[in-house]
């Protein structure tokens, strides 16, 4: 048994404190990108390569989303479920799924642009180059199925808290608002999309600490 294992059987109440980790990390990443999400080819591949130090704390945030995302929907879906068991586990099942989605993209396309840019610095070269990786069936599928996977089954775990009242019901109207706040982030401004993580922060935040409590 890992010391992390040993110390979460001591102590289930860790999962709870680690619910909001997984979007906080997310709105770091969303507030490190050197570009904006909307940018065209043109544009953000060039800033890409130029903000490497910015690309890199991405990553990081990237990373640390991966590895606790997954606590934070299961805790946060746990909750959902007591609140409203169909809606709640619905909720939790594409919360889930679309976690590991987001999770197994990750930061390669990024990583693989600015590589391939500064190889070739030639914009029409990389989007060749990433055409390529779009053609591998499991990246392609994942980068498809993430976004509406995650909206729907956040909103649905918000709805579920908000009737069931195990949070405060500002905690799940913020999550219920998290994601038509970070899809108008991904048109307008990095930093609108990281506000989006930010709310969900607090909806999971919220859930882990019920959870924590009991």
């Amino acid at each position: 048994m890992t010391t992390t294992q040993a110390a979460v059987a001591a102590n289930p109440r860790i999962l709870g404190y680690l619910a909001p980790i997984g979007p906080l990390a997310m709105a770091g990443w969303a507030f490190a990108l050197p570009y904006q999400i909307s940018d065209a080819s043109q544009v953000w591949i060039p800033k890409a390569a130029a903000g490497s130090d910015r690309l890199q704390i991405s990553f990081i945030m990237l990373l640390l989303f991966a590895v606790t995302a997954l606590v934070g929907a299961i805790v946060t879906g746990i909750e959902a479920r007591r609140a409203s068991h169909k809606i709640g586990t619905a909720g939790l099942a594409f919360t889930f799924l679309g976690f590991t989605a987001v999770s197994f993209s990750g930061a390669g396309y990024d990583a693989a642009a600015v590589a391939s840019y500064r190889t070739v610095n030639d914009v029409a070269q990389v989007e060749k180059i990433l055409a390529e990786l779009d053609s591998f069936v499991a990246p392609m599928l994942a980068g498809a199925v993430f976004v509406p996977l995650m909206a729907l089954g956040v909103i649905l775990m918000g709805i579920a808290l908000w009737r069931g009242g195990t949070v405060p019901r500002w905690a799940a109207a913020a999550m219920i608002l998290a994601f038509p706040v970070i899809l108008a982030g991904g048109a307008v401004s990095t930093i609108v999309n990281g506000v989006g993580w930010l709310l969900l922060a607090i909806g999971f935040g919220a859930a882990g600490a019920t959870y924590a409590r009991r």
